[in-house]
């Protein structure tokens, strides 16, 4: 798959800088929209090669317009919060000129694959440290986030990531637990409707595999990371709580109990009509600041 940088250029602000960059990136399920969009924001003042944090959106980029795309209020947050730190951050709006509704979960893009790639261009670039690179995400990104810990993903890119944290995911489905390099945190709200059994499953099986997993639940927080959570109608992969999905190497899926399944299967047993409400994100930054706490530590 090749890709092209079509934009570069930098946005002074208040000592601080804003960079944009464009690549093409293919996704069978968008064949004629390829371009991605990535907000690359600096430090204001710093010295030697910069670590960098990618983010990735959830479904809803609500949070920040950047320039003509836009990504969501974690991101957002994770760049005012990892400049702050000494990071460079890269927020990829994965959506962007795509023809995507928050609601259409089936058509979401691979976003791993984009994260990859822009890993990839910025070890190019004399600024970045190429040995220290971080990912994270929220909801829809924090999914894309975990694809980090599957064999096939690990057979390609066996050092990739410093470490990653994954804000909010569901993990109805994951992979089947390997060992990895990289450490993984996972955030979850209390109340939130992507319940935290199946996290704490998969938390159970990477660490018996010798990984270096840390799950944290944040009390009184729904998905949003909001204290005036409800549980209202939508669509979510949220149904196979107490008994998740595993997909094995050879793409085949399987229930963590034992049994075999079929794509039909999954769609009918994991996905609900249950969606989280209530967005005053009081417990957001306490999110944000654990994903930087743990990128700081893993730093060496």
């Amino acid at each position: 798959m090749k890709y092209i940088i079509i934009l570069f250029y930098f946005i002074f602000l208040n000592l601080s800088a804003s960079e944009y960059l464009k690549f093409n990136s293919q996704d069978e399920k968008f064949p004629n929209h390829s371009e991605v969009l990535v907000e690359i924001s600096l430090p204001k003042k710093f010295s030697g090669k910069l670590p960098v944090i990618i983010t990735q959106h959830g479904s809803t980029r609500d949070g920040k317009k950047m320039k003509d795309g836009a990504t969501d209020e974690y991101s957002k947050r994770i760049i005012k919060a990892g400049t702050k730190e000494g990071f460079a951050v890269a927020a990829l709006d994965a959506f962007y000129k795509k023809p995507i509704k928050a609601t259409d979960k089936t058509l979401f893009p691979d976003a791993l694959n984009y994260a990859n790639e822009l890993r990839k261009i910025l070890t190019k670039d004399e600024r970045f440290d190429k040995d220290r690179f971080f990912y994270t995400g929220f909801s829809y990104g924090a999914q894309q986030v975990l694809k980090t810990i599957s064999a096939p993903y690990n057979k390609k890119n066996p050092n990739a990531w410093k470490a990653i944290a994954s804000a909010e995911p569901g993990c109805n489905v994951f992979h089947q637990p390997i060992k990895f390099n990289h450490p993984v945190l996972i955030i979850k709200g209390e109340e939130s409707h992507y319940y935290i059994e199946p996290c704490k499953i998969l938390e159970k099986e990477l660490l018996k595999k010798g990984n270096k997993v840390k799950l944290v639940n944040i009390p009184q927080a729904n998905h949003f990371f909001s204290t005036n959570g409800e549980i209202g109608k939508g669509v979510a992969v949220n149904g196979c709580r107490y008994d998740p999905i595993v997909r094995m190497p050879d793409g085949k899926l399987r229930l963590y109990s034992g049994a075999s399944i079929t794509r039909k299967e999954v769609k009918r047993k994991c996905i609900t009509f249950e969606s989280g409400k209530g967005k005053n994100r009081k417990k957001l930054n306490e999110a944000v600041n654990l994903t930087i706490s743990f990128f700081k530590k893993n730093l060496n």
